[in-house]
C-alpha cells in the first residue's frame, strides 16, 4: 500500500513538473504561438468573410477578411489579412488593410501589421496601427505615418482622418517634401 501511495505522487510530481514546464517554456513563445489558444475559444469561426454594414439604403463600409474569430460575449471578432472599404460623402472611396485587426461591437475597428490606406483621389497612407471609430466616423493613430501622392511625401507621428468632414491631420514631427 505504502508503494502504490509513493508511485501515484511520483507520478502526479511528474505530471506537475511537465505541466510546468511546458506553460514556462510555452510563455516564451511567439504571440502567434499564444493566439491559436485564444482563437480556439473562439464562439464562431470563420474563412473569407465579407460584411457590409449600411445605413438605410447607403453602404457605410464593407469587409473582407481571410478568417475571422467571433466572440459573443465580448461582441468582437478578430481578424486577418483583412481589407475595410469606407464609403465617404461625395463619392470618394478610402481602402484600409492590414494584417490583423479586430472589430467591436460593430462599432471599433483596429488594424494591425503593414497598414496601409489608400483613397480614391491618390492619396497612400503607411503605418503599424490604425483604429476606427464608426460613431465619429474618424481613423486615427498615434504610431509614425507616411503620407504620399504623386509629387509628395509627408513622414509624421500621428494621423487623425475625419472621414464626414474629409479632413486629414498629422499630429507632430512632420516632415514634407514635394517634389517638382
Amino acid at each position: 500500500m505504502k508503494l502504490s501511495k509513493l508511485i501515484i505522487l511520483i507520478l502526479m510530481g511528474l505530471i506537475l513538473s511537465v505541466a510546468g514546464g511546458y506553460l514556462l517554456i510555452g510563455r516564451q513563445g511567439s504571440e502567434e504561438e499564444i493566439l491559436p489558444t485564444t482563437e480556439a475559444k473562439a464562439d464562431l469561426f470563420l474563412e473569407e468573410v465579407h460584411y457590409v454594414e449600411t445605413k438605410g439604403e447607403k453602404k457605410e463600409w464593407e469587409l473582407r477578411a481571410k478568417s475571422a474569430h467571433h466572440f459573443l460575449q465580448e461582441e468582437s471578432t478578430l481578424l486577418k489579412d483583412l481589407r475595410v472599404t469606407f464609403f465617404a460623402e461625395g463619392g470618394r472611396i478610402v481602402t484600409l488593410s492590414g494584417e490583423e485587426g479586430s472589430i467591436k461591437r460593430k462599432k471599433e475597428i483596429e488594424v494591425h501589421g503593414n497598414v496601409v490606406v489608400t483613397s480614391s483621389d491618390g492619396y497612400r497612407v503607411v503605418t503599424d496601427s490604425l483604429y476606427y471609430d464608426e460613431e465619429r466616423r474618424q481613423i486615427y493613430t498615434d504610431d509614425p505615418v507616411l503620407i504620399e501622392r504623386a509629387g509628395m511625401r509627408v513622414k509624421g507621428i500621428g494621423i487623425l482622418v475625419d472621414i464626414k468632414k474629409g479632413t486629414l491631420s498629422i499630429q507632430k514631427e512632420v516632415e514634407t517634401v514635394i517634389e517638382g
